[in-house]
């Protein structure tokens, strides 16, 4: 009598491995790129709430000091207002410990001109790279 071994053997076990350790190494920093340009997405949107917020209170006061509402930022960035009667500058910094603490597009900024831009970036990183338009 014949019996007949069914299941995989250790080798075509070791190949299917190591093929899957290959597309993970393929796939991880793609993946990681488009969970980052995400966050700068929502980051950006947040900042130009942010200037929205500044910009109605500045319609009601003529200033920008004394602002109320604004956000302090979310899981990855932090958001502090520099407030003059006249302007504003809306800094968005990197929290460190976070996915994003060493990201290529660094700390994002809006003024109260609408003028985006972005502070500690990788060089030859243009704002529109970071903020999408």
């Amino acid at each position: 009598m014949h019996r007949s071994n069914r299941g995989f053997t250790l080798i075509e076990i070791m190949i299917v491995i190591a093929i899957i350790g290959i597309v993970m190494t393929i796939a991880a920093p793609s993946f990681t790129e488009y969970l980052n340009k995400g966050r700068r997405t929502e980051v950006a949107s947040l900042l130009s709430e942010q200037a929205q917020i500044l910009e109605r209170f500045y319609s009601q006061k003529n200033v920008y000091t004394d602002a109320t509402g604004l956000s302090a930022g979310n899981d990855y960035y932090t958001i502090t207002p520099t407030l003059t009667d006249q302007t504003f500058l809306l800094t968005a910094v990197r929290k460190p410990g976070t996915s994003m603490a060493a990201d290529k597009c660094g700390d994002f900024t809006m003024t109260n001109t609408g003028v985006r831009g972005m502070v500690n970036a990788t060089a030859g990183l243009t704002a529109k790279d970071c903020w999408g338009r």
